[in-house]
């Protein structure tokens, strides 16, 4: 039998408190959720909170346009969750742009790349890949290592079938 919604939700919620995930609501200009949903469908993103989290991490203050004017009116409400490292990422971003709030940068963010277009806003919402360089010396231990290991493994099969 299928888990009830209130269990799920219970679950996704220790989960989250485990990861050490926060929930933040960024208020902003309305319009602007409509302005992440298109990217979100452009770039082939379902989750918001994925979303929001790649444009903090490619973002750069410097590529940043000046803030927009502060729009009196309707606002729409941005939710999503964010681990702590995020949170500090976000919280760099923000002050390297001299904003006060988060909101604010979330809200900049979302306007720069929806005025970018799909496919320059594309670099916004790649997802960052580490490179990994082993050294020759790493190698050549875990090349030691498999062939100890192969060794052993033709000792076990040899005393297996004798």
């Amino acid at each position: 039998m299928a888990a009830e919604q209130k269990e799920r939700t219970a679950k996704l919620a220790e989960k989250r408190q485990e990861l050490g995930e926060q929930e933040l609501r960024h208020t902003v200009p309305y319009g602007t959720r409509q302005m992440l949903d298109e990217l979100m469908c452009w770039h082939e993103i379902e989750e918001v909170s994925e979303a929001v989290q790649l444009m903090v991490i490619n973002a750069k203050a410097d590529d940043l346009p000046p803030a927009p004017p502060k729009i009196k009116g309707p606002t729409d409400i941005i939710r999503h969750y964010f681990r702590q490292g995020m949170r500090d990422r976000l919280a760099t971003l923000t002050a390297e742009l001299g904003e006060t709030k988060n909101r604010a940068t979330i809200w900049r963010l979302i306007a720069h790349a929806h005025s970018l277009g799909v496919k320059k806003s594309a670099h916004l919402f790649e997802i960052p890949r580490h490179d990994l360089t082993v050294s020759e010396n790493v190698a050549r231990r875990l090349q030691q290592a498999g062939f100890a290991e192969s060794l052993q493994m033709d000792a076990k099969d040899d005393s297996a079938s004798g």
